[in-house]
């Protein structure tokens, strides 16, 4: 397992909020990205949704898989600026290794964790989804 910086240990938990430009989506904006893993310290993989402010967008596609979408507003989480949503259908994961690096390299910013009333609610919305593997299910 990948060594973990002190600094990155005293915020990497269930339901830390991190900022950061992710390879996997394609804006080149940075985004807010919520660990979701139950131990992410122990585990291999840490297991990120990422928040986006294209809600009606996400409603849209999604239609069909409602009980899996997780609505945000400022007043629920007030770093966020505008309402937006978490599509939990779409999990990223990434390996410890990966993510001491964007670490070390200072291309994430730590945020307030996310209340843990939503962090249940984006937990059982990845429970409800067919899309998302087993093997990550079994993460959180």
């Amino acid at each position: 397992m990948a060594r973990v910086p002190a600094e990155l240990r005293l915020t990497l938990r269930s339901g830390s909020v991190y900022y950061f430009v992710d390879r996997g989506l394609t804006s080149r904006e940075p985004h807010f990205f919520i660990v979701v893993n139950r131990e992410p310290l122990r585990d291999e993989l840490l297991l990120l949704t990422v928040v986006t402010s294209q809600v009606e967008k996400v409603k849209r596609v999604r239609r069909m898989l409602p009980d899996t979408l997780v609505e945000l507003s400022p007043i629920l989480y007030d770093e966020l600026t505008k309402d937006s949503m978490v599509d939990c259908n779409h999990v990223f994961s990434r390996t410890m290794k990966e993510f001491v690096e964007l670490f070390e390299q200072r291309e994430i910013r730590h945020h307030k964790d996310i209340p843990k009333e939503l962090l249940e609610k984006i937990r059982e919305a990845i429970r409800n989804s067919p899309l998302v593997s087993l093997a990550s299910k079994s993460l959180l």
